[in-house]
């Protein structure tokens, strides 16, 4: 027998498998979004499932007796998936939180996009956080993570092993909490600078209420807004090493209230 064949004992642990994995096509942000064809996520979904397989012969799940215990399995497979690439959707989020806070106190709020990865309108720089957050994100092999947290759940979170405890709750919601957290640190050096600039402008206007502020404000807005923006750029990858390093930590804590 080739060495790189599945045993048919192996068989239902490709099937748990393959259905761990799709779950992380869902919500994962670059893997997940639409503008990847179906025929890949399901031939990436099949491939590392198919080598996780061979690579954890102690992945053994029990094979149910009745339709309903085998789907009850399936869904909670498919439910660890969806959790480790919800993780990776928080970072993301907040990439985008902190564009639409950016657009709205530049005022590029009014110039809405239909954003690419998820067929939704958006400001148009909340679209380019997210692609800018995406691109260092995969520079960083972050999608590597999301292999390797799958091949470490298979020792850690055994089929049928999935318990949606109160702690596990709560780290969910201390997630969710961490878009606005990302969101406001980085766009706070913007939206200090804007404060500031807004204040100038109310003591020009006080002092000398013959110019036209309305009139000089918002192009001096999105000059500094933009100006701004490019200089933090030099601090952006250093600030998304942190938030993929964090991400890290969040999928390997799930991991474990999942199997506790």
């Amino acid at each position: 027998m080739n060495g790189l064949d599945v045993p048919l004992e192996r068989i239902p642990a490709l099937l748990f498998l393959l259905t761990r994995c799709s779950g992380i096509f869902i919500f994962t942000p670059f893997l997940g979004n639409v503008s990847v064809p179906m025929p890949v996520r399901i031939f990436l979904s099949c491939g590392i499932s198919y080598l996780l397989v061979l690579a954890s012969p102690s992945f053994l799940p029990p094979i149910p007796m009745d339709f309903w215990s085998l789907l009850i399995g399936l869904g909670g497979e498919l439910l660890v998936g969806m959790v480790i690439g919800f993780a990776a959707h928080i970072v993301f989020a907040g990439l985008q939180y902190s564009g639409q806070l950016i657009g709205f106190q530049i005022g590029l709020s009014f110039v809405n996009a239909v954003d690419p990865s998820t067929s939704n309108r958006s400001t148009t720089l909340a679209i380019y956080q997210n692609f800018l957050g995406m691109m260092l994100f995969m520079g960083f092999n972050g999608h590597h993570w999301f292999i390797d947290a799958i091949a470490r759940s298979t020792g850690i979170l055994p089929p049928f092993g999935m318990h949606l405890s109160g702690p596990f709750m709560l780290r969910i919601t201390e997630l969710i909490g961490k878009i606005f957290i990302i969101g406001f640190q980085v766009a706070a050096p913007i939206l200090v600078v804007l404060l500031l600039t807004d204040l100038g402008l109310g003591l020009v206007g006080r002092t000398a209420p013959q110019i036209h502020i309305l009139v000089i404000g918002f192009p001096l807005k999105v000059l500094v807004g933009l100006s701004t923006l490019g200089l933090i750029l030099y601090f952006l990858p250093t600030a998304m090493r942190g938030f993929s390093t964090a991400l890290f930590r969040d999928i390997n804590d799930l991991i474990m209230l999942l199997g506790r």
